[in-house]
């Protein structure tokens, strides 16, 4: 076996049945991968393959009370739900080598879509967390049909860029949700922002009730720290009617 070689290793054979293809990565924020690690426990999903490749930093993850390799591919039990995530950033250079090798094995199991979740940096929290489908057109329509918001542009970088790309070589079906996170503090609510997209669109039916909690208790713990902000400085809070934004 060539030590060199990037490849696609099986634990198990899995029947696919059309598979949604999903995929989080750890990029410019980590929102992605946290989306799709969370559809991993949610769904009760079990890993089938890893990637294999030069381009991947030789790091094991110990997750599970298992030790694992960084770039992990997962099913459920129906073989409907693929899951793709990778928990260390790969250089430029491994970008296209990975991504032809990984959507050369996805393409032999005809998927139905290859869905990349993606976190768009911004430099705080935001009030709301709009959620925008990148896609072709007529996957546009048909997701706009759900209720679902189209990006008027985006810039798709890393190895979800390099993905999607592989998607057009192939032919298949590519899609990006797309929704503004902080790149200073982890957000519970844009995770949650896109698991619910997820669901209104292949109607996944993942429970959102542990996100939704999270969501709560992060922005109580930011309304106390902000209270205790004011107070130390002597600055008084505004009253109830007035605007956050002054």
């Amino acid at each position: 076996m060539d030590i060199f070689e990037t490849k696609v290793v099986e634990l198990e054979k899995v029947e696919f049945h059309n598979p949604v293809v999903i995929g989080g990565f750890v990029g410019s924020t980590l929102t992605g991968f946290i989306a799709a690690s969370y559809i991993i426990e949610r769904l009760g999903m079990h890993q089938i393959a890893h990637v294999k490749s030069p381009h991947i930093p030789p790091i094991s993850v110990f997750v599970g009370k298992k030790l694992r390799t960084p770039f992990r591919i997962y099913s459920n039990k129906a073989g409907t739900i693929m899951v793709v995530i990778c928990e260390v950033p790969i250089d430029d250079e491994g970008l296209y080598e990975i991504s032809s090798a990984l959507l050369s094995w996805i393409a032999e199991r005809d998927p139905k879509d290859f869905v990349i979740l993606e976190g768009a940096p911004v430099p705080q929290i935001v009030a709301e967390h709009s959620v925008y489908c990148v896609a072709d057109e007529d996957k546009l329509k048909e997701f706009t049909a759900k209720g679902l918001d189209a990006a008027q542009s985006a810039l798709i970088m890393g190895m979800g860029g390099a993905l999607l790309n592989e998607c057009l070589a192939y032919k298949l079906s590519g899609v990006t949700f797309l929704t503004p996170a902080s790149v200073n503090i982890p957000d519970p609510g844009s995770v949650l922002a896109l698991i619910e997209n997820v669901n209104d669109a292949f109607g996944l039916q993942i429970d959102t009730a542990i996100l939704e909690q999270s969501v709560k208790d992060f922005h109580k713990q930011l309304q106390e720290l902000m209270s205790q902000y004011r107070q130390a400085y002597n600055k008084p809070e505004k009253p109830p009617s007035e605007s956050m934004y002054g």
